[in-house]
């Protein structure tokens, strides 16, 4: 498998609608040692051929599909692609120019050795042995698992993996995301996969839910696509879900933004995504000393609440800020939902407490030895010392010591320990003269310090 193949963004339904196409011309120059291998003018001429005539019949848009053709048609007459001897420059200029005349960047071009593409399976499924290995290097597309503080879930998805590769691992994922209050879920460094998104969806659903349709043009058919009746795992159909896209986001990640966002269940933060709609089938040429691959779009996404789909425009965000921000403003527009629904007062000062951890979490303070030599000294049965790796320690007791994180303000937390955090206190001249225990529950305990 080429690198460039795998890198291959297609969205939910691509590994359903592919359907390989092969066709064989005579041999071209180069030799089998050399990868990617020089074509020459005959060459050029037979795989434009090839690429008009494979667009021609398979593009979703028939309309597109002639002025695409009628693009490259002009770009070779005019001399556009004449001395490109390296077959993928050559590929890479007709691709650049297929995508500026549809506006389509799912339309790809590549070449590939011929090992690969008369490999057994080439189209990216459970069975391509290369496909396998790399979800697993990258755990199936999941970067990162974690609970922010509040009990609020984080799940960061690079990638949408083949339901029969991914899917035991998203049953663990959404199993550890359980007992959450809320969830967030980072799609920003997502480019697409393949079909997994009807499946995690289902965790955010009580019943089978309709998500994205998909009408292929071959066929004329249009398949709906719902979420599972039953999901292994508990339901997280009432916790606020709220999904960050980029620039970057595209594709299936942007199915699965778009239908839960027009469903009413999730609330979209960041910028507007990449615009990849159309599911795609893959087509090969097969020459002697190389293949050349393409991605054609052959089918539609369409939304059956708005009508249409993501295609060239995005998924437009519910909250627009800059990318880098949508994490930190997700996470308090989530505090403020879980505020809003708190049914004690003790529950919204934890959630208070829980937004202040998180806001010194992304935003440190960090402070000089000199800084910390401040806060050391005895305050009746504590004491604080600096450490030789400029960190304040806690001492209780003359035994146990305890690293402390400063959260700025003269306040410090323990990491590891989220019930209980230091704050110090100055005289009227600006010196430390009391350190003042507060805990999660509300509590404060104040000691003086020895003078």
């Amino acid at each position: 498998m080429s690198a460039r193949s795998v890198r291959a963004s297609w969205s939910l339904r691509a590994a359903i609608l592919i359907v390989g196409a092969i066709s064989v011309v005579a041999a071209g120059p180069g030799t089998a040692d050399e990868f990617p291998p020089t074509i020459d003018s005959v060459a050029r001429a037979e795989i434009l051929d090839w690429i008009a005539d494979t667009m021609s019949k398979r593009y979703v848009d028939p309309e597109v599909a002639s002025a695409m053709v009628n693009e490259i048609r002009s770009r070779a007459a005019g001399g556009a692609y004449d001395g490109l001897d390296d077959s993928a420059t050559f590929l890479h200029a007709v691709e650049q120019d297929l995508r500026a005349a549809s506006n389509d960047l799912h339309v790809g071009l590549w070449p590939e050795r011929i090992e690969d593409a008369l490999a057994e399976d080439t189209d990216y499924t459970p069975a391509d042995a290369g496909y396998v290995e790399r979800l697993r290097r990258t755990n199936y597309g999941y970067k990162k698992i974690e609970i922010l503080p509040g009990n609020v879930g984080y799940l960061r998805i690079d990638e949408f993996a083949h339901p029969a590769l991914g899917g035991p691992t998203t049953v663990a994922v959404m199993n550890t995301l359980g007992n959450t209050e809320a969830l967030i879920i980072d799609l920003r460094w997502n480019g697409g996969g393949a079909g997994l998104v009807g499946f995690i969806s289902g965790y955010f659903f009580d019943e089978a839910t309709r998500l994205n349709d998909s009408w292929e043009r071959a066929s004329g058919v249009t398949q709906q696509v719902w979420t599972p009746e039953y999901v292994p795992g508990p339901s997280l159909s009432e916790v606020p879900l709220y999904l960050l896209t980029s620039a970057q986001t595209f594709s299936a990640a942007e199915d699965f933004a778009y239908a839960l966002k027009h469903l009413g269940r999730a609330t979209v933060v960041g910028v507007r995504s990449k615009g990849g709609g159309h599911p795609v089938g893959f087509a090969r040429l097969i020459r002697d000393q190389m293949a050349v691959a393409m991605m054609v779009p052959n089918a539609r996404s369409i939304n059956h609440i708005t009508g249409t789909s993501w295609e060239g425009v995005g998924v437009a965000p519910d909250v627009e800020v800059p990318a880098e921000e949508a994490l930190a403003t997700a996470y308090n527009a989530v505090l403020d939902v879980l505020l809003e629904r708190a049914e004690s007062e003790e529950a919204r000062r934890r959630l208070e407490w829980a937004r202040k951890d998180f806001e010194a979490g992304q935003n440190p303070t960090v402070l000089s030895r000199e800084q910390l030599a401040e806060y050391c000294g005895t305050y009746e049965t504590r004491s604080f010392s600096v450490s030789e790796a400029g960190v304040l320690q806690y001492h209780r007791d003359g035994e146990s010591s305890f690293p402390m994180v400063p959260m700025g303000n003269d306040l410090f937390r323990f990491e590891g320990h989220d019930e209980l955090r230091m704050e110090f206190a100055r005289d009227e001249s600006g010196a430390v003269d009391r350190v003042i225990a507060l805990s999660a529950d509300g509590t404060q305990v104040v000691r003086r310090r020895s003078r």
